[in-house]
C-alpha cells in the first residue's frame, strides 16, 4: 500500500530551507509594492488638493476610494484563490493594480482619480492575501506568526518608502510621476513571480492536479525524507475537495468559530479606523497647520517605520505569548497614543508630533500584524484564505469610514487635536474585543478539519 503523506507534516518537522526562505522572500516584496501603492496617495493628496482646488471633504473621498476598492478585493479577489491558485491570484491581481496606476497618471479631474483608485483597490486587496497565507502555508507552525509578520516589514516598508519617493518626484515630476513609479515596481515583480515563486502545496494536491509538482517541491524543503512516485500526498485536510467561495464562507461560522470571526472583523475594522486615519490625513492636517511639507511627510513616514521595527519584535511575542494577549496590550498603546497625537497637535512641537506617531504605527501596525497572523493561528488551512480575506475586508469598512469621517470633521470646523483624541474610542472597542476572544478560546488554535465527502478516513496531521 503507497505512503501517505501530509504536505504540513513535512513543512512542520523539516528545517527551513532555501525555497522556503525564497517564498518568505517574495511574500515580503508582494507587500511592499502592495503597500507602496496602498500609501502613496496619502503622500500626494496635498498637491493634488492645491493643483485641482479639492475641498476636503471630497479629498476624503478620494482618499477612501481605494479602501472601498480594498474591500472589494479582500472580500470577493482574495477567496478566489482558494480555487485558482494563490500564486495565479497574486500576479493577476499584481498586474491588475500595476496597469491601473499607470493609468492614473493622465487623470484630470477628482471623479476619475476616485473610479481609478477604486478600481486599484480592488487589485490591492487580491494580492496581499495571497502573499500572507503563501508565506504562512510554506512555514513550520511553531514559526508561523513570525514569519508572517516579517514579511509585513515589506508592507511597512512599502508605505514608507512611497514618502521618499514622493519627496524626490513631486517637484520635478508631480504627483504623476509617483504614481508611474508605483505601476512600474508592480509590473516588474509580476514577471519576477511568474519565474520564482511556486504555487501553493494545498492548492496544487487538492485542485491542481499537479501532485509530481507538489512532491519536487517537498524534496527539496526535505531533501532528507523520502518521497516516491507511488507516494501519496494530502494537504490541507481536504483531499479531493472543491469548494466555491460560497461553500468556504459558511464554514468561517463552523465549529465553535463564529464569535472568532466576528471578533476578527471587529478587531481589525476598529483598528483600521485609527491606522488608516493617521496614514492618510497626518500630512495634510499637518501641512495645513503650517508644518514644511518635508517634516509633514516625515512624520507620516515615521508611523511605518515603527511597523518595521514592530515586525521583529510583535511574531516572536506571538509566538511565545500568543496572539490575545499581544494585540488586547497594543490596543491599549494605541489608545495611549491616539490621545497623545491629539496633544502634540496643539502643541505645535514637530518632534513630538513625529515622536507620537512612531508609537501610534508601532501599536496600530502591530494589531495590524497580529490579526493577520490570528486568522492563519484560528483558521484551519482550507480557510486561511477565506477567513484573513473577509477579515481584512470587512476591517476596511473602518478604514472606509475613518478617512471620510475626518473629512467632513474638519470640513464642519472641528480642530485637529479633537479629531485625533477621538480615536482612542475605536481602541477601546478593539481591546475588549481581542480580550473577550482570548478568554473563550485560551491558547489553542481552532484547526479542526473541514469535513468534505472526499476527506480520507486516516491522513497524517500537523
Amino acid at each position: 500500500m503507497a505512503e501517505t503523506i501530509d504536505t504540513d507534516v513535512v513543512i512542520n518537522e523539516s528545517r527551513i530551507s532555501a525555497l522556503q526562505i525564497t517564498v518568505g522572500v517574495l511574500g515580503a516584496c508582494i507587500l511592499f509594492v502592495d503597500g507602496f501603492n496602498t500609501q502613496l496617495i496619502g503622500y500626494i493628496a496635498p498637491q493634488i488638493a492645491k493643483n485641482w482646488n479639492i475641498s476636503r471633504d471630497v479629498l476624503g473621498w478620494v482618499l477612501a476610494a481605494d479602501k472601498v476598492g480594498l474591500l472589494i478585493g479582500y472580500l470577493f479577489v482574495a477567496p478566489l484563490s482558494a480555487r485558482f491558485g494563490h500564486k495565479r491570484t497574486a500576479i493577476a491581481c499584481i498586474l491588475s493594480f500595476g496597469t491601473l496606476a499607470l493609468l492614473t497618471a493622465v487623470s484630470s479631474n477628482a471623479s476619475e482619480l476616485f473610479i481609478l483608485r477604486l478600481l486599484t483597490g480592488i487589485g490591492l486587496g487580491g494580492a496581499l492575501p495571497s502573499g500572507v497565507v503563501l508565506t504562512g502555508e510554506y512555514f513550520p507552525k511553531h514559526r508561523r506568526s513570525t514569519s508572517i509578520t516579517f514579511i509585513y516589514c515589506g508592507f511597512s516598508l512599502g508605505q514608507g518608502s512611497g514618502g521618499e519617493v514622493a519627496n524626490a518626484v513631486l517637484g520635478p515630476y508631480g504627483w504623476q510621476g509617483a504614481v508611474v513609479i508605483g505601476g512600474a515596481l508592480a509590473m516588474v515583480l509580476a514577471a519576477v513571480l511568474m519565474v520564482v515563486l511556486p504555487e501553493s502545496l494545498e492548492y496544487l494536491v487538492n485542485r491542481g492536479g499537479k501532485p509530481e509538482t507538489a512532491k519536487r517541491i517537498l524534496r527539496r524543503i526535505d531533501p532528507a525524507r523520502t518521497i516516491t512516485d507511488s507516494t501519496r500526498l494530502v494537504a490541507g485536510e481536504r483531499d479531493g475537495a472543491r469548494l466555491s467561495i460560497f461553500q468556504l464562507l459558511p464554514k468561517l461560522f463552523e465549529k465553535g468559530r463564529t464569535f472568532g470571526t466576528v471578533v476578527i472583523w471587529i478587531a481589525l475594522g476598529m483598528n483600521l479606523i485609527v491606522n488608516t486615519t493617521l496614514q492618510v490625513w497626518l500630512t495634510k492636517v499637518l501641512v495645513d497647520a503650517g508644518f514644511d511639507q518635508h517634516i509633514s511627510i516625515i512624520a507620516t513616514e515615521a508611523s511605518f517605520a515603527a511597523g518595521i521595527v514592530g515586525a521583529f519584535i510583535i511574531g516572536p511575542l506571538i509566538d511565545r505569548f500568543g496572539p490575545y494577549k499581544v494585540m488586547g496590550t497594543l490596543f491599549f498603546g494605541s489608545i495611549a497614543f491616539s490621545l497623545f497625537i491629539g496633544a502634540s497637535l496643539s502643541w505645535a512641537v514637530a518632534g513630538l508630533i513625529i515622536a507620537t506617531s512612531f508609537g501610534s504605527g508601532f501599536c496600530t501596525s502591530g494589531v495590524q500584524k497580529g490579526g493577520n497572523a490570528l486568522s492563519v493561528f484560528f483558521y484551519p488551512v482550507a480557510l486561511r484564505s477565506t477567513g484573513l480575506g473577509w477579515g481584512l475586508g470587512i476591517g476596511r469598512i473602518g478604514a472606509i469610514v475613518g478617512p471620510i469621517a475626518v473629512g467632513y470633521f474638519l470640513t464642519a470646523g472641528w480642530s485637529s487635536p479633537a479629531v485625533f483624541g477621538v480615536l482612542a474610542i475605536p481602541s477601546i472597542i478593539g481591546a475588549t474585543a481581542i480580550f473577550a476572544m482570548g478568554r473563550k478560546y485560551g491558547t489553542a488554535p481552532v484547526e479542526r478539519a473541514v469535513p468534505t465527502p472526499h476527506a480520507p478516513n486516516a491522513a497524517a496531521k500537523a
